[in-house]
């Protein structure tokens, strides 16, 4: 504790270190401080508006009633504020005054005018709930009062995941609620590890960033990591002017460094006039970096608009969805259905937004010079000084193309382009006059560089592992076998073979296996382009081929072990351009109508012909699953067949597979197909995983050269290690650890006497194997194995070890931190990830509820059959391994589903912890009035009952002869004659108490 307090000393005094910095404010130590502090500051700045006449405590109530927030994006809403600036509107207890208008938070003004930036620490965080502690927050940082940013440290010997999970439990046990609501982000470190993630009431280890410098080193050091990113103005700038609202996800997004360094690059560029290119890997967010760069650009007086372009066959995609949701409160202009005549209006009108709109829009107006119409609207045109922001930037606009805009203006625009995968001079276009042929050539330098080489060390994005169909098919795939490979790519043994390969990989690359570590399952996609045939007749076939499977027709199975977990897989889908006038046309028409008919059967959607681009659009979304209406696992979608689809542009977490049936794309492609796999999500999903069914050697002769090129040299952490690999290293940890599988060691390791550092090397010896063990059952080799017969690792002994490991890791937890300990510190927040939950993921079932409760002022949302039913299915699972939590989760659903309007704009989680708090309360009472107990006494038992101890703390003193005088007096007729047989019976019934009635209470 003492090291923590030196490195908290030592933050602040960072934090304070120059003028216009932090200002410490060590007399604030509560909330009610805080309170006091803001109305302080709120009062000081407005004193023209309140006329000098100070704010009443009926006013203050009302403030503060619009200050709190039920959730942190909820707050954000309001901290962003109208044209940068956080107000409240108040009526004034004096009527005579009316409503007035006040200033909190002036983000156009940052680090001057009435920005006030403080620092507190170990302000007291009071319980909320019985069962619960007060607790203290280790740092605060306040802009004008309201706590934006919070800090937890931990010591180098622990993980920052400590402080991670420290801080979401104190969002479970709502500490963040009244004026800390208003939290923008959160900072944990250990010293020598930072991290930051974006408040929300869930967070995500996954989602933790660290940061990186310009050139894209990082930036470990707490000390460094304060210097660069919560100093002043850098600290304001990033919960003002880099976060961006997730309308749709209700999610606040903080950018990640690079995405703020390639805005601050483009912005310093369009200072000088200057345009280029920025290259970050595909799946890191081109597509919000792009928003905030369109967004950032409007304060730039020269500039009279910013345009976001795009081509038309992106209106339907995530590209402008995203927008649209990241918009929302924003001065983005986001309208797709103008004419040209309006978009002409919008482009010479004073307002500062930023448009978006297609190329071929835009072009259309280039037609006016000849038609000869609205002479002044179209020289005022021809003479605005444009800044184009064109996201994918080589799909959105041709080299030509670009020159003919250019060719319009009398002004020369900025061009800012975002992509994945430069055009190099290795992979250039064919040559086409004066049309550029590379990447620089068509926008200029690149300005800011992010490879998936650097994002897989930030974990930004997955890496990838690949595999293929090689042991089908002759490993030889020369030149001179070409023809016949493209042949035989196209028959029924070829198909055939490629389904049953994705049936059987999909146990695991669609987390089947292990679904109730999550509750949902992942998705797929198959592309198919072969060289001998039609791509889209190819598609239509194995569209075929899958129903056959799944109507038992075929030949091929869906496996058992698929079938017992989910009868219904596989549910798929196809998707491809149906045209109106080419020779296919017809055939292609009569097909789609009936895919469409099954996709309607299978989801009761209602679509026809008419509206396939409705289905398109229906496909991407449930695929995406960002909708709260696609996330119930009864309307998931395993597998979409495309030939060129989604394989661009298309962003899922929920994506974690791509099966390939066509030869090697070019490099570009390639990583961009192969990208849409890749997206940081939960634990289970490792890998973006890549199988290929055609030319084996070229293939991965291909995929080599592709990640070398866009990782700017090695591959190695780009992919993931092989088969043999992953067994070479889990073979290594089993032999580590096989030397307590077949011995004493359990019952020696939990003796108290056993040496800490023996303990120790168990627990990092079984977290070695527990990861090597994980890693080697995501291969389909793995089915090869016998854990039993091979390693002798039966069920008893694995759950035998496992109990071991646990015991040990609360031992250590308990152990009090030695500073002067020198040895390898310990993970105990290390999560165990070979293990298979049986239980059901309770969380998930209370996401799936959330979606019933209706934010305020909303309608209140319909509750099908099919989804009260999943719930209830799920509800049940849980029950069969935690019946008390199941019961109250029960509870709630009923009560939420018969009046979802009186829990509108509330958390679920919330509600369930105040119920789970009540039955524990309940549960205590009981006991303590059957035994005649002191309550607080038991009280203290329960909160320090240690399940494997053999004497729990304060039972002595609950266990007095004024307690069981009492008994006795109350029960005359009761066996418990004797004062031993009492002690006796409240001892066994004690530890039943926890067991199954508290114990169940805790874990959630």
């Amino acid at each position: 504790m003492q090291q923590e307090l030196q490195m908290e000393a030592k933050l602040i005094q960072q934090l304070t270190r120059d003028e216009s910095q932090w200002t410490l404010r060590e007399d604030l130590k509560n909330e009610d401080d805080l309170w006091n502090n803001f109305f302080t500051i709120l009062q000081n700045n407005n004193r023209q508006v309140l006329d000098d006449v100070p704010l009443t405590d009926n006013e203050k109530a009302s403030i503060k009633a619009q200050i709190n927030h039920s959730t942190f994006f909820k707050a954000a809403q309001d901290f962003t504020g109208a044209n940068g600036q956080y107000r409240i509107t108040i009526q004034r207890d004096d009527t005579t005054v009316g409503t007035i208008n006040l200033m909190v938070i002036d983000h156009t003004n940052i680090a001057g005018g009435t920005s006030v930036y403080e620092v507190v620490h170990q302000i007291q965080l009071d319980r909320r709930q019985e069962m619960d502690n007060d607790r203290r927050g280790d740092v605060t940082l306040l802009i004008n009062g309201l706590p934006v940013i919070h800090i937890e440290l931990k010591t180098p010997k622990r993980s920052y995941l400590q402080a991670f999970n420290q801080i979401q439990k104190y969002i479970t046990e709502q500490k963040f609620n009244g004026i800390f609501s208003n939290i923008q982000m959160f900072v944990v470190t250990n010293g020598t590890d930072t991290k930051y993630v974006a408040a929300d009431q869930h967070l995500r280890e996954k989602f933790l960033s660290g940061w990186v410098d310009k050139d894209n080193n990082p930036v470990r050091n707490y000390l460094d990591f304060a210097k660069d990113v919560l100093s002043i103005p850098a600290a304001h700038h990033m919960v003002a002017d880099y976060s961006v609202l997730d309308s749709k996800q209700k999610h606040i997004i903080l950018l990640r460094p690079y995405q703020v360094h390639a805005i601050e690059a483009i912005f310093e560029a369009s200072k000088r006039q200057q345009s280029g290119f920025i290259w970050h890997t595909t799946g890191s967010g081109k597509t919000l970096t792009s928003y905030r760069v369109a967004h950032n650009l409007l304060s730039i007086p020269s500039l009279d608009k910013v345009i976001f372009l795009i081509d038309r066959k992106d209106l339907d995609n995530q590209t402008t969805q995203a927008f649209q949701s990241y918009a929302n409160n924003d001065s983005i202009d986001v309208n797709e259905t103008e004419s040209t005549i309006n978009l002409a209006k919008k482009l010479t009108s004073g307002e500062r937004t930023v448009l978006v709109t297609t190329r071929q829009k835009l072009q259309h107006l280039f037609k006016w010079q000849a038609d000869e119409r609205n002479e002044a609207m179209f020289k005022r045109l021809k003479n605005l000084k444009l800044a184009f922001i064109v996201d994918e930037c080589h799909r959105t606009i041709s080299p030509v193309s670009k020159m003919e805009i250019d060719k319009f203006f009398n002004i020369q625009p900025l061009w800012y382009g975002f992509t994945g995968t430069p055009i190099f001079p290795q992979n250039s276009r064919d040559e086409n006059g004066k049309a550029a042929r590379t990447t620089e050539q068509q926008y200029g330098p690149c300005l800011h560089s992010y490879t998936i080489k650097d994002a897989i060390r930030d974990h930004a994005v997955l890496g990838f592992q690949i595999n293929d169909m090689r042991n089908i098919y002759q490993d030889s795939d020369v030149e001179d076998h070409k023809d016949k490979l493209n042949a035989q790519y196209i028959t029924d043994a070829h198909m055939n073979a490629v389904a049953k390969s994705i049936l059987k990989s999909s146990y695991r690359t669609l987390g089947i296996r292990n679904i109730n570590n999550r509750g949902y399952t992942y998705s797929a996609i198959l592309t198919t382009s072969p060289a001998n045939m039609r791509p889209i007749d190819q598609a239509k076939r194995y569209y075929k081929l899958f129903k056959s499977i799944k109507d038992g027709s075929s030949s091929v199975e869906v496996p058992q072990r698929i079938k017992e977990i989910l009868p219904d897989f596989p549910k798929i889908a196809i998707t491809f351009s149906v045209t109106q006038n080419d020779d296919d046309s017809v055939d292609d028409q009569e097909f789609m109508k009936e895919a469409i008919r099954d996709y309607n059967e299978e989801y009761g959607t209602s679509f026809s012909l008419d509206e396939v681009g409705a289905y398109n659009k229906n496909i991407n979304d449930r695929l995406a699953r960002k909708n709260d209406a696609f996330k119930p696992q009864s309307e998931r979608l395993d597998l979409v067949i495309v030939v060129d689809r989604l394989l661009t542009g298309f962003d899922s977490q929920y994506l974690s597979t791509l099966f390939v049936d066509r030869p090697p794309m070019n490099p570009q492609n390639i990583i961009q197909s192969f990208s849409r796999t890749n997206r940081i999500f939960d634990q289970d999903k490792k890998y973006g995983n890549i199988i290929t069914f055609q030319f084996p050697k070229t293939f991965s002769q291909k995929i080599d050269d592709a990640l070398t090129l866009y990782s700017q040299g090695g591959i190695g952490d780009v992919l993931a290690p092989s088969w043999h690999e992953s067994k070479q290293k889990f073979n290594d940890a089993y032999h580590e650890i096989s030397n307590y599988l077949f011995s004493d060691s359990p019952n020696f390791l939990a003796d108290p006497s056993t040496p800490i550092e023996q303990k120790k090397d168990f627990v990092k010896q079984y977290q070695r194997f527990d990861k090597a063990f994980a890693a080697v059952q995501t291969y389909d080799e793995f089915d090869e194995v016998d854990p039993v017969k091979d390693y002798q690792l039966s069920q008893e002994n694995l759950d035998e070890m496992q109990g071991t490991y646990e015991t040990l890791v609360e031992q250590l937890k308990d152990a009090k931190d030695d500073d002067d300990d020198s040895s390898e510190p310990v993970d105990t927040e290390y999560e165990l990830e070979s293990v298979i939950d049986k239980s059901v993921n309770y969380q998930y079932i209370l996401g799936l509820i959330q979606a019933y409760v209706p934010d305020e002022g909303e309608l209140l949302p319909s509750v099908g059959q099919k989804e009260t039913a999943e719930i209830e299915g799920y509800i049940s699972d849980l029950s069969k391994t935690n019946k008390p939590l199941a019961t109250i989760v029960s509870q709630l659903w009923d009560k939420i589903k018969q009046h979802p309007e009186n829990y509108a704009g509330q958390q679920v989680d919330q509600l369930l912890n105040k119920m789970i708090d009540q039955a524990y309360n309940q549960e205590l009472i009981a006991f303590a009035d059957k035994y005649h107990v002191s309550l607080d006494d038991l009280k203290f038992v329960i909160k320090n009952y240690d399940v494997h101890a053999s004497k729990q703390a304060g039972v002595n003193q609950m266990l007095t002869r004024d307690a069981f005088k009492r008994f006795k007096e109350a029960n005359a007729d009761s066996e418990l004659k004797r004062m031993m047989d009492w002690k006796k019976q409240v001892r066994s019934q004690l530890n039943d108490l926890y067991i199954n009635h508290i114990e169940p209470l805790l874990d959630n």
